[in-house]
């Protein structure tokens, strides 16, 4: 199962306990919670003919505020891709009612699915934080209820819920070499930053990014993060970056010490370690001609083990995956790399359908529309 699919499944089975509330409750007419309609949206059972352009992407379900849906691509009357978020109501008006139409947060929203319109000037565009708008689309005046309890109940409709690169299971390598790239733009970075600021300076100013990033949910001061950068400097001594150079030789586990000062456990010691140390290094083997020291920043990247999952690649992997997780084999840190790297560049702007995973079973020959 898909990963958008997985997720209208949560939304499905959950409909049972969702109670009547102030933004859950079903308008007059209807007799279902919003997250029946999100459901009806992400098992790409919402008709077609309800539409204002053909659906090219469901997208996937949002997680947290924002959205309820994100990354939807469309195409647009003038033949280009148009994505964006899709935002669900039972009835339009919640839109300005639940305060989006303030929130930049849904500035990009292209579709507002609701079951029923009961603005004023119903059948128009809903207004959008920082100019613009986008189409509105009513359900209720094209089917019952009881149809969208029907649809809801068969499950996802996979020709309209899976991208190309569902279940290709030869497309993992692939994923592994976008994450070569990625770690490759982050190396080039580094040595520009390198070139500008010296390699202790680039090397301070990508470890204050990297403990400000990795800090996750855990408030963390001004003052504690200026410490951790203090102490990890203090203990790579007066040459941290070649320090880092000679625990690079030495392998992943010397390497990722360097990081592991009191206060930074191993998660977040691997995590500083693979955002400032190895990309620094990497540059420095790459300025200095220094081939042992390249091989043994490769051999690091390529047996890096797996971060803690990102949510905003789970559909994604899910869909790569065939609806399973990876074998142990194929996942590591490139893997996640890379699945970050085709989400920035392609899922997230609509490249559904060219992206280079899209087309790995059908390199050899003809789409399978032409055979």
């Amino acid at each position: 199962m898909s990963g958008v699919a997985e997720r209208a499944e949560e939304y499905r089975s959950g409909l049972e306990s969702v109670g009547a509330g102030a933004d859950g409750a079903a308008p007059a007419g209807s007799s279902f919670p919003e997250s029946t309609l999100t459901a009806l949206w992400l098992l790409g059972r919402v008709p077609a003919t309800a539409l204002p352009m053909p659906l090219l992407r469901a997208g996937r379900a949002g997680r947290g505020p924002g959205p309820d849906v994100r990354e939807a691509a469309f195409l647009a009357p003038s033949g280009a891709t148009l994505a964006g978020d899709v935002e669900v109501h039972l009835r339009a008006s919640d839109f300005v009612r639940h305060g989006h139409a303030t929130d930049p947060a849904y500035a990009n929203v292209v579709l507002h699915l609701c079951w029923e319109d009961d603005r004023p000037g119903a059948g128009g565009p809903t207004p959008l934080p920082l100019g613009g708008s986008a189409p509105t689309v009513a359900l209720a005046s094209l089917m019952t209820v009881r149809e969208v309890e029907r649809l809801v109940a068969l499950g996802p409709d996979l020709a309209a819920t899976s991208p190309p690169c569902a279940g290709q299971r030869e497309a993992r390598e692939r994923v592994r070499g976008e994450g070569r790239r990625r770690l490759a733009e982050r190396t080039w970075r580094a040595w520009r930053l390198a070139d500008r600021y010296g390699f202790d300076g680039a090397f301070t100013m990508l470890l204050e990014r990297a403990v400000a990033a990795s800090a996750g949910r855990v408030r963390e001061s001004d003052e504690r993060r200026v410490a951790l950068v203090a102490a990890i400097h203090e203990s790579l001594g007066a040459d941290p970056v070649e320090a880092l150079a000679r625990r690079a030789l030495a392998g992943r586990a010397s390497f990722i010490a360097a990081m592991r000062v009191d206060g930074v456990g191993a998660a977040r010691g691997a995590e500083l370690a693979w955002n400032a140390a190895l990309p620094l290094v990497a540059a420095l083997a790459a300025a200095y001609d220094d081939v042992p020291l390249a091989r043994a920043c490769a051999a690091l990247a390529e047996g890096w083990p797996a971060p803690r999952p990102y949510g905003r690649t789970r559909s994604l992997a899910s869909a790569v995956a065939g609806g399973a997780e990876a074998p142990s084999g194929v996942t590591g840190a490139l893997y996640a790399q890379g699945l970050l790297h085709l989400q920035d560049l392609w899922c997230s702007r609509g490249g559904c359908g060219v992206c280079p995973l899209s087309g790995v079973s059908n390199e050899a020959g003809s789409s399978e529309a032409d055979r």
